[in-house]
């Protein structure tokens, strides 16, 4: 068969929802039986959660990378190139690899057609993820879930070390349901019988779903509630925080992000790394995975995580909120930033999202002294109109309007001066867009 290369490849993905649907976790087991199991040999580490579990794995693998352990990390989406979704050792896996990967899985979808369903687009990529992993001979793969948790495709892995489950707020209603218990009981999917879960314990309607769950297969569960920590430091290039449970109790850990939230997903990331060396189970045992605690502090202040309150460039900071509680907790860290002059935001959305819901509280409860929008280059971008008359509804400071990204980003950064911040959120797409702007310019 014609070997394609990578813009090639990654076209025929983003084709798939053309004539494929979500299959069956009996096929992909049986894509995965064809592949010669991939998968086992790996450790994993499976991260649920509506907001966070990005930075959630983020912090998990640079603690394995700290203790020396040959870390593949599965994440989404990529924000410029498909190659983002696979990192081996912290690093982009290689395009040739990508590729190779690709055209194995490519190649059985076109000879087994009569045996098997064609993977839906995430699965196609979860199922390329593996075949990376096991030829890079990883030792631990940190598993971040696409949509939900029961059902996701990354659920076929039947025996995590451990489970994480980061923030759970409403987003993706129509696939999830309707209230935080039902999206609570989908993240609670992944977790597996005898297998600790660590979990974000901020809200009682998903805690209570979670440690019921827990609770029916036995698996030990370990809280983190916003009461064990406190923010100590803030400023334009990280946070501090303290914990105060033990194991580290009374610690001061440093993160390079700015926004709040981060201390509970470096929290959560903490207390793995103590279940996974402690051999928190059922009955004790040995540590599954060698954690040494002197690392942990170096290894969250060296942690990066693009398109999250990340500073592009100086009093740049670009972030892919693009949800309700995303856009809340956004509009809390930027109301804490230091700033000597005036703060604009440049925003956009994609069509499926709630934006009046999110232009309102930005405009309520941000104090912007100005609004730059645009619209996305994707079939799914809200039209840039529905953006402006929202605004324009909304709020009384100014508002410009610009038909493309390159044009918005260039205003903004011309309307800036030394003192002020300019913020960049809304949605995904419009981050890796940005990205790729700077990519072109260095």
């Amino acid at each position: 068969m014609k070997r394609m290369n990578i813009k090639e490849a990654e076209d025929y993905l983003n084709g798939i929802p053309r004539f494929s649907k979500k299959t069956t976790m009996e096929n992909e087991r049986r894509i995965l039986e064809i592949l010669g199991h991939p998968e086992r040999g790996q450790r994993f580490i499976h991260v649920a959660g509506t907001n966070g579990k990005g930075s959630v794995c983020a912090f998990m693998s640079k603690i394995l990378l700290e203790n020396h352990h040959h870390v593949g990390t599965f994440i989404s989406p990529h924000l410029v190139d498909i190659t983002e979704r696979f990192l081996i050792d912290g690093e982009q896996v290689e395009e040739e690899v990508f590729l190779n990967a690709f055209h194995r899985l490519y190649d059985l979808c076109m000879e087994r057609q009569e045996e098997i369903v064609h993977p839906s687009y995430f699965e196609f990529l979860f199922l390329i993820g593996m075949l990376i992993f096991a030829e890079k001979k990883v030792d631990v793969t940190v598993l971040e879930v696409g949509l939900g948790g029961r059902l996701d495709a990354t659920n076929v892995i039947e025996s995590p070390e451990l489970s994480v489950i980061a923030s759970i707020s409403l987003d993706h209603t129509e696939i999830l349901g309707e209230t935080i218990p039902e999206i609570a009981a989908e993240k609670a999917g992944i977790i597996k019988a005898g297998r600790p879960v660590i979990y974000d314990d901020s809200s009682p309607e998903a805690s209570a779903v979670i440690r019921k769950t827990a609770e029916r297969l036995g698996a030990p569960a370990f809280p983190v509630n916003p009461k064990d920590f406190e923010i100590t430091k803030r400023g334009q290039s990280g946070i501090s925080f303290r914990l105060f449970k033990e194991p580290y109790g009374g610690e001061e850990f440093s993160v390079p992000f700015v926004a709040d939230y981060q201390a509970m997903n470096a929290s959560l990331a903490l207390t793995a790394a103590f279940v996974l060396a402690s051999g928190s189970r059922p009955g004790g045992g040995k540590p599954s995975i060698a954690i040494a605690p002197e690392t942990l502090s170096a290894a969250l202040s060296h942690t990066s995580w693009p398109g999250r309150m990340e500073p592009v460039l100086p009093g740049i900071f670009m972030d892919g909120a693009h949800n309700d509680d995303g856009i809340r907790v956004f509009i809390e860290t930027v109301t804490k930033i230091p700033c000597a002059g005036r703060k604009y935001l440049l925003f956009s959305a994609v069509v499926e999202k709630d934006y009046e819901t999110m232009i309102d509280e930005i405009c309520r409860r941000a104090d912007f002294d100005g609004f730059i929008l645009t619209e996305l280059d994707s079939y799914r971008a809200l039209p840039l109109k529905n953006i402006q008359r929202t605004f324009l509804e909304k709020t009384d400071r100014p508002v410009w309007s610009f038909d493309s990204i390159g044009e918005a980003f260039a205003f903004a950064r011309e309307k800036k001066k030394e003192e002020d911040l300019l913020f960049i959120a809304g949605s995904l797409y419009l981050a890796g867009s940005i990205k790729e702007l700077l990519r072109a310019e260095s």
